[in-house]
């Protein structure tokens, strides 16, 4: 057994100390690992340690706000993975459970803006909020915070948080911390969305515009069904979802297709295996023209990808796989509420969804006397549409 420690830079804060990384085998080695003040540990690092899969398990099960986009099989292979800069931040808490690997904290992290700031990021196209225990959740992002903003992490001063539900348990936190240790924050890019969670109302929600576009959209509906049987099928067993991976791979025809396919299909595959996912598609003659992927985890359901037949994407067959989706969960014993992530929608079907909820973008100054920069950042948030193009801000 060998003993490495990389080079951390300065020397630390007195309440943050560097820690020896010891090399075992079949372990990954972090980046970084500093001593927290409370006794546990902050690690960064560039691959999800497989090692850890059952506390990252265990966290998810536990976290304040529950986010499939951030459990094992989305943070390990290309799926996980935005760019090569992608990282992944933890925090054990040693005080819970000594020598157990309880993990309190959970974000996986890019730098972007040419470093002006970091990135809290998810799978591409997921839901972008990290996994906090609801165990001390206050205390653990004030440690989050604190290690961030050391010397010894090196990274930019300003962190974004994109895309969270504004009343979501994470942005009521992130906020309280962040106020109680005096640091500048900003709320940005608000914009509404809706949340299927109970009966339907279709008489409701739709504006004038709305209903016409409906009108057009079960015209075209009429129209294919004269080309053919129309049929529905939903997939969620390993062995029925590894058939409809394949016939997937039938909608992708370029090679920016065919990479998202491939991107998601090793995560797809281990989210099967714990039934933690379905694959809604739609055929015609027994032909797939329209599939949606759909993570579940803790009752509740995302909307992460919808893909459609190119020749057919004049067809409407989004919405009407949208809408067969809505029905289908709602009679799904397993989901009490489907949201559609932020970069996969907006659907004309969604606004029969009754539940409406707010969106928005949180940025922090993990460091005093980082206002302007962070103003710069915040800017570069503010207009939703820019982040996640068709919804419409606040």
């Amino acid at each position: 057994m060998s003993i490495i420690r990389k080079d951390l830079g300065p020397r630390p804060p007195a309440r943050l100390k560097s820690k020896l990384s010891v090399v075992r085998p079949g372990k990954t080695v972090p980046d970084l690992r500093l001593e927290l003040r409370s006794g546990g540990e902050f690690s960064i690092f560039s691959d999800a340690p497989g090692e850890l899969e059952h506390t990252m398990e265990r966290l998810g099960d536990q976290a304040v706000e529950p986010n499939p986009f951030q459990t094992l099989p989305f943070l390990t292979g290309p799926s996980g993975r935005a760019d090569a800069q992608t990282r992944l931040a933890l925090i054990e808490d040693s005080a819970v459970a000594a020598g157990a690997g309880h993990l309190a904290a959970l974000m996986g992290f890019s730098v972007a803006g040419a470093n002006s700031h970091l990135v809290a990021s998810a799978a591409p196209g997921g839901y972008h909020a990290p996994l906090i225990s609801r165990h001390r959740p206050m205390a653990t992002l004030d440690q989050l915070f604190e290690a961030l903003a050391g010397s010894l992490a090196n990274l930019p001063g300003v962190i974004a948080f994109p895309g969270l539900l504004a009343d979501g348990a994470f942005m009521r936190s992130a906020r309280a911390v962040a106020a109680a240790r005096g640091l500048a924050f900003r709320v940005a890019g608000a914009w509404r969305g809706h949340a299927l969670s109970g009966r339907i109302d279709p008489t409701s929600g739709l504006s004038h515009a709305d209903r016409e576009a409906w009108q057009a959209n079960l015209e075209k509906w009429e129209n294919l069904q004269k080309k053919g049987r129309i049929t529905y099928h939903v997939a969620r067993n390993p062995a029925e979802i590894s058939a409809a991976l394949e016939e997937l791979s039938l909608l992708c025809d370029t090679d920016e297709h065919t990479s998202r396919c491939a991107a998601c299909f090793p995560a797809v595959r281990l989210l099967s295996e714990r039934d933690r996912i379905r694959l809604h598609a739609l055929y015609i003659d027994g032909q797939m023209i329209a599939a949606a992927l759909q993570p579940l985890h803790r009752s509740e359901a995302w909307v992460w990808q919808v893909m459609v037949r190119p020749d057919m994407s004049d067809k409407a067959i989004d919405e009407q796989l949208i809408m067969r989706l809505t029905q289908w969960n709602l009679r799904d014993a397993n989901i009490a509420i489907t949201r559609v992530a932020p970069a996969a929608g907006p659907f004309l079907a969604e606004r029969f969804w009754p539940v409406d909820e707010g969106y928005a973008s949180l940025l922090v100054a993990l460091r005093p006397g980082m206002e302007r920069a962070l103003d710069s950042v915040a800017a570069t948030y503010e207009d939703a549409g820019t982040q996640y193009p068709g919804h419409q801000t606040e």
